[in-house]
């Protein structure tokens, strides 16, 4: 089944980044494949529900480093004042696929 994300490829929602394409969608937002003005890869959260409960948990997550877990580069609002938690991107199969 085709997910319909609510932004597409070339959309710049977030300053310095551009939207590739939609990967994922969960309880908090939607998570896209995104390349930064400079050309980094990443991946964007727009977090769009129960934006205190994930942002909370982005900040007790933001300096943990493992090779188990994604790395959260940092936090932006864009002109409307809606949060994007920019991340390591990690290609590959979706953890639903895998289990």
């Amino acid at each position: 089944m085709k997910q319909h994300f609510q932004y597409k490829y070339g959309d710049k929602p977030l300053a310095g980044y551009t939207i590739q394409r939609g990967v994922g969608r969960g309880g908090f937002g939607e998570v896209y494949y995104a390349l930064s003005d400079s050309g980094k890869q990443v991946a964007i959260k727009a977090v769009q529900t129960y934006e205190q409960i994930e942002l909370r948990g982005i900040n007790h997550c933001m300096n943990l480093k493992n090779p188990h877990l994604v790395t959260i580069f940092d936090v932006k609002y864009n002109d409307k004042g809606r949060p994007f938690v920019i991340m390591e991107y990690v290609s590959g199969p979706s953890l639903a696929d895998m289990i």
